[in-house]
């Protein structure tokens, strides 16, 4: 589902892509069907040595760097991060940052988590237990080794499944979709949000 959204959210052709959070690439190697060059970056360099050796087409450049430490005075056609907002310590900062990383013209694309309970009710700060996420690395491992294949995706498994990641995870902390949209459209006036189920989807469009 959210690959389908993201697709009818993105030119056919453009020529500069930033992913913000790129994790092990998957992503953007989607963006570099579409954009000329794709500038990719994450935090983790486990991640990024994953996406170098697995998902490395030449105009997808990776770099190890912190979301607030990045700065590119050429700007992008396309800012777009995925499921990595809630991680950073000051989102409303990091919204700013991605803000002013979209050229006049350009145009960004975020999607992040939400908190929910059954039965759609709103359950804000909310942090998945730790089985959550080992669950969701192993479902995931079959499809990992046929992306990845056998080493790679042993490694990320190992990764995504160890205590320090899940340390991590655990200080995460969700908006609920109302508390989503509120944010967000203080930052990207005008925004369109889309509901993704476990996630908010969110498109801007800045002025020439």
């Amino acid at each position: 589902m959210l690959l389908d959204w993201l697709l009818t959210q993105l030119p056919t052709h453009g020529n500069r892509a930033l992913d913000a959070g790129c994790g092990s690439g998957r992503h953007a190697i989607v963006l570099a069907e579409r954009f000329d060059r794709v500038v990719a970056i994450d935090i983790s360099q486990p991640l990024i040595n994953i996406a170098r050796a697995s998902r490395s087409p030449q105009n997808v450049s990776y770099q190890v760097c912190d979301l607030m430490n990045f700065a590119d005075p050429e700007r992008f056609d396309l800012v777009f991060s995925s499921t990595t907002l809630h991680h950073v310590a000051d989102l409303d900062a990091a919204l700013l940052h991605l803000r002013e990383l979209v050229r006049p013209g350009g145009r960004a694309v975020l999607i992040d988590n939400v908190a929910r309970q059954p039965g759609q009710k709103m359950l804000p700060g909310w942090t998945p237990a730790h089985w959550v996420h080992v669950l969701g690395a192993v479902r995931e491992f079959p499809g990992d080794v046929w992306r990845l294949g056998w080493r790679q995706a042993g490694w990320q498994l190992k990764f995504r499944t160890g205590a320090p990641w899940l340390a991590h995870l655990a200080s995460d902390r969700y908006l609920s979709p109302q508390a989503f949209e509120r944010r967000y459209a203080a930052v990207f006036p005008g925004a369109r949000f889309t509901d993704l189920g476990f996630a908010r989807g969110l498109v801007w469009d800045s002025e020439t």
